[in-house]
């Protein structure tokens, strides 16, 4: 006698497995975001954003600075979803906890609960929140955009407003100057020469910036182009 399914048996669909998961985000994100790139310490990372950060790519480098891969931070609704890095991937739950740890064979790799498996969490998560916060609208952009702003900038000086308060952001410098004629702006884009100052002292940087139409720093690329001078 032939015993019939249960309708859900019948209809239930199955969960893609993680990377085909990573796979179908990656396809729709550089196919309908805009890509933004910013140097995150001392590397050139990019990020797909729809607001907040839904993917973003960070470099792998040796000690030559060759490439060696990428490693690709997944959002969803804000929150870390999963990491795909060359030797293996990650999976997230919704409250931060890392559910799935796979070899770049796609199998299991280590089991929950041992240390190897904690330690490997909390780098994760405090490494796709820093990278998040590079991302996000620096203390200059909240001021400008605030209703009734007392910023009141326009043409290259919004520009060069919008810039350097990303360059603080993303250096963490106590205070960034330049010399007369170091820094050429050219519609919405900017770049130079600049000194910036650390507890330890000052240190030269190239940067290029560039700003969208929305008065967002969509690229902010810097290096450092001399070691750091003590103050006399």
């Amino acid at each position: 006698m032939l015993l019939a399914l249960p309708c859900g048996a019948a209809t239930a669909t199955k969960v893609p497995d993680l990377a085909s998961q990573l796979a179908t985000m990656d396809k729709a994100a550089t196919a309908s975001l805009d890509s933004w790139v910013y140097t995150v310490e001392g590397l050139d990372v990019t990020a797909w954003l729809d607001t907040t950060p839904v993917i973003i790519k960070v470099p792998i480098l040796n000690e030559k600075r060759e490439w060696q891969g990428d490693s690709r931070y997944y959002f969803k609704q804000g929150k870390l979803f999963a990491v795909q890095m060359p030797y293996g991937r990650y999976q997230f739950d919704g409250k931060g906890a890392m559910i799935l740890w796979q070899d770049e064979t796609g199998t299991q790799s280590e089991l929950p609960g041992t240390a190897a498996w904690s330690t490997r969490q909390e780098w994760l998560k405090k490494r796709a929140l820093q990278l998040q916060n590079a991302f996000a609208p620096s203390a200059y952009e909240q001021r400008l955009k605030k209703p009734g702003s007392d910023i009141q900038l326009q043409g290259a000086a919004r520009v060069e407003y919008l810039c350097v308060g990303q360059l603080y952001a993303l250096t963490r410098a106590e205070k960034l100057i330049h010399e007369a004629g170091a820094l050429t702006a050219a519609d919405n884009k900017l770049s130079g020469a600049a000194l910036a100052r650390f507890a330890t002292g000052w240190r030269p940087l190239a940067f290029t910036c560039t700003v969208d139409g929305a008065d967002r720093v969509s690229h902010l690329t810097y290096q450092y182009t001399g070691p750091v001078k003590t103050a006399n």
